[in-house]
């Protein structure tokens, strides 16, 4: 489908330096809550460097992998993702479109990916378009995973809910964002909540249920606080009331270059139980199901 290929950014109407504000990424992420394994690929193109970062994380033993790799990916146009990054370190692969499916692979030394995921929902969009920024996002939050890992030299069979997301244009320097992306048998959901450093919001709630597309009353607020990562926390709204009980939790922090750095993201993310309520057109909705959460604090 369109979009979900290398687009050309026009920077030109967003201010002198917003060139060099210019991001565009993909990402596919993976959940087997049987085996409780999970997963995230990302290639990033970015000012001052590009860069691919490989993520795998078994909570059930709260063992967690990752590296990232600078440097220059190839990235092909047209209606479907064709991302690729190699170096000594090994391989990155994005591959397919939503009409058939997508090839997620990924190969270094410690990490091994093949996992096929197809698409269960429509693709849900949305776009922010202001005087300083234009960005816009794909997301395909409900997929279908299968495949296998093998982590540290111990291989699995994969088999869970997928996501994949396509994101590009011109932002800000700083953000601060709380969102979480969740899945359940029959329900998928987004929730965001955005501030960038020019004072302007960027929030949508919605939720994929009974074969369509919903938005709910935004912004929800995140009880959510960087002191409490391993408690219950609520994301509420008029008509969502969500509680996340984290099974694990990280933080991290990345400067570049360590000195003077022009990139400073202050990261959290939880995987957590996602269990409430949410009200439709009147009707309410059971959720139980598992969620991704990230909090960030980024200058980038």
């Amino acid at each position: 489908m369109d979009g979900e290929g290398r687009v050309r950014i026009d920077f030109r109407r967003h201010g002198l330096l917003a060139a060099l504000r210019r991001k565009q990424w993909w990402s596919f992420e993976g959940l087997d809550e049987e085996r409780k394994i999970y997963f995230i690929l990302l290639a990033l193109e970015s000012f001052p460097s590009s860069y691919v970062s490989l993520k795998a994380i078994d909570y059930g033993s709260s063992e967690r992998w990752e590296e990232e790799h600078l440097g220059a990916f190839r990235a092909g146009a047209g209606s479907g993702v064709d991302v690729e990054a190699r170096g000594g370190w090994g391989h990155v692969r994005f591959r397919g479109r939503a009409e058939d499916g997508w090839e997620v692979e990924a190969f270094t030394p410690q990490l091994e990916i093949q996992c096929r995921q197809n698409p269960r929902t429509p693709v849900h969009g949305n776009r922010l378009l202001a005087r300083p920024i234009d960005y816009h996002i794909l997301q395909f939050p409900m997929n279908k995973a299968e495949g296998k890992i093998i982590l540290k030299g111990r291989e699995n069979p994969f088999q869970g809910y997928g996501y994949g997301e396509h994101n590009w244009g011109v932002q800000p320097r700083h953000s601060r964002a709380n969102w979480i992306h969740f899945w359940a048998p029959e329900t998928a959901g987004i929730v965001m909540d955005c501030l960038y450093d020019s004072g302007i919001p960027h929030h949508y709630t919605c939720l994929w249920h009974a074969g369509a597309w919903q938005y709910l009353a935004s912004p929800a607020h995140f009880s959510f606080h960087p002191d409490i990562l391993d408690r219950a926390w609520d994301i509420r709204s008029p008509d969502l009331d969500l509680t996340v009980r984290p099974v694990y939790s990280h933080h991290s922090r990345m400067r570049m270059p360590p000195v003077f750095p022009y990139i400073d993201i202050d990261y959290y993310e939880v995987l957590g139980k996602v269990e409430g309520v949410a009200w439709r057109q009147g009707k309410k909705i059971e959720i139980r199901g598992m969620g991704k959460f990230d909090h960030n604090f980024n200058l980038w």
